[in-house]
C-alpha cells in the first residue's frame, strides 16, 4: 500500500521466545499502550537465565504435581504442568539495557533519551515501570546484566549469615556462584574456596576473590577444604550447581554446626545424598535463600524487600563494589539468539551467562 510523505511503514517488533524445550524462535509482538507510570525502552543488550530454564525443561519436580501456594505444598495434579509452545511461549529474558524512547503521562523520573537498565525481556522494546529502572551512568552495560543473578547470590550470602572472618566454600561457579564468591569476599570472609569442574570458571573465581579454586575431578575437594581451613571445614558452604552430588559436596565441606545454603534448582528424586553421614553427625543447618522459588519474602523482611535488594545491587555496581565483568560470555547478535540453547546444551562449560546484542 503506498504511503504518504508523512507516513512510515510500521514494522512489528520482535522478541526471542521459548517455544519448546531447547527451542527458541523470533516472534512478532505489539507493545501495549503505556500507562501513566510506564516508559518504553529500546533494548540494546539483554540476557536471561539458562540454568533454571533448562531445569524446567526436565520438568520432573513438577511432573504430575502443582505447587499450592496457600498450603505451600506440592499436591497431585496431572494437568498442572505445561511446557512452552508457539501458542503459549515462555519469555526468555531477565535483564536488559537500553534507551527510553517514550514515557507515560505521569513519569517524572525519566526523559526520552535516558540510558537505563533493569528487569527486561529479550525483545526489541520493553515496557517498564519507571521505579523499576536504574540509570546506567558510568556502569559497564554488560555488568548490569548480572543484576538478576546477583539478586540470588546476594541472598545466599546474607541469609547464610556470612560474617567478617568466616570461611566460605562456593560449589558451582556459574554466574550465580562467581557472584557469590565476589560477595563473600566483599563481606569480609577470611577464606573463600571455589569449586567447579570447568577451568575457565575456576580462573574467574580466583580473579573475583577466591583464595583457592578446586577441581572435583582431581581430588576429594571436601577433604581439601577441611585441610585448607585447619581441619574444621568452612562456616558456610553455598551450593549453586543444582546437582545432588554438588549438594553432598557442600554438606561434606561444612564444619561442625556449619551452614549449608542450598540454592540449586534440583530435578527429580534425590540421589548421591548420604544424610546419615556428615549431615547427621555434624549437626548442620540448611537454608534455601530468598530468590529461589516464589511466593515468599526475605528472612529479614520488612527491613529488606525485593526492591531494596535490587536498589542496593545497582548502587554496588555503580560504586565498583560488585565486580561482574568477564561473566558475560558469549555475546550473540539478536538475529542469532535462537541458537544460544544449542550452545548451552552441547557446550555448557563454555557458557557462563549469555547476552544478546541488538544492532
Amino acid at each position: 500500500m503506498p504511503l504518504g510523505n508523512y507516513e512510515k511503514e510500521y514494522i512489528m517488533p520482535r522478541r526471542l521466545a521459548i517455544t519448546g524445550p531447547y527451542q527458541i524462535e523470533l516472534l512478532d509482538y505489539e507493545d501495549p499502550a503505556l500507562t501513566a507510570n510506564q516508559v518504553l525502552v529500546k533494548t540494546e543488550l539483554a540476557s536471561g537465565k539458562h540454568g533454571t530454564t533448562t531445569a524446567q525443561f526436565d520438568n520432573r519436580s513438577f511432573s504430575g504435581q502443582r505447587f499450592d501456594e496457600s498450603l505451600r505444598l506440592f499436591v497431585e495434579d496431572d494437568s498442572a504442568v505445561s511446557l512452552p509452545t508457539r501458542e503459549a511461549p515462555w519469555p526468555m529474558g531477565t535483564t536488559g539495557v537500553g534507551t527510553v524512547i517514550a514515557v507515560g503521562s505521569g513519569v517524572t523520573r525519566w526523559q526520552v533519551g535516558a540510558k537505563v537498565f533493569g528487569l527486561m525481556d529479550i525483545r526489541e522494546t520493553n515496557v517498564c515501570e519507571q521505579e523499576r529502572l536504574w540509570a546506567l551512568g558510568d556502569i559497564d552495560p554488560l555488568a548490569t546484566l548480572c543484576i538478576e543473578p546477583a539478586f540470588v547470590a546476594f541472598h545466599c550470602v546474607r541469609e547464610s549469615n556470612v560474617r567478617y572472618g568466616d570461611s566460605v566454600a562456593v560449589i558451582g561457579l556459574g554466574a550465580l556462584g562467581l557472584l557469590a564468591v565476589a560477595m563473600a569476599r566483599e563481606s569480609g570472609a577470611e577464606t573463600v574456596i571455589g569449586i567447579d569442574l570447568v577451568v575457565k570458571r575456576r580462573e574467574l573465581a580466583l580473579k573475583l576473590g577466591a583464595d583457592y579454586a578446586l577441581d572435583p575431578r582431581g581430588e576429594d575437594v571436601a577433604v581439601r577444604t577441611h585441610q585448607l581451613t585447619g581441619g574444621a571445614g568452612v562456616d558456610v558452604a553455598i551450593e549453586l550447581g543444582g546437582a545432588y552430588q554438588a549438594l553432598q559436596t557442600a554438606i561434606r565441606c561444612a564444619r561442625m554446626a556449619g551452614t549449608v545454603c542450598s540454592a540449586g534448582f534440583y530435578q527429580g528424586e534425590a540421589h548421591s545424598l548420604w544424610l546419615g553421614r556428615e549431615w547427621h553427625h555434624n549437626r548442620l543447618t540448611m537454608i534455601v535463600p530468598h530468590g529461589c522459588g516464589w511466593g515468599h519474602v526475605p528472612r529479614d523482611y520488612p527491613r529488606w524487600d525485593r526492591w531494596r535488594a535490587y536498589d542496593t545491587l545497582a548502587s554496588m555496581l555503580r560504586k565498583g563494589r560488585l565486580p561482574a565483568l568477564g561473566l558475560i560470555d558469549p555475546i550473540l547478535p539478536f538475529e542469532q539468539g535462537a541458537t544460544i540453547f544449542d550452545a548451552i546444551r552441547d557446550h555448557s562449560e563454555a557458557v557462563i551467562k549469555y547476552a544478546i546484542r541488538f544492532d
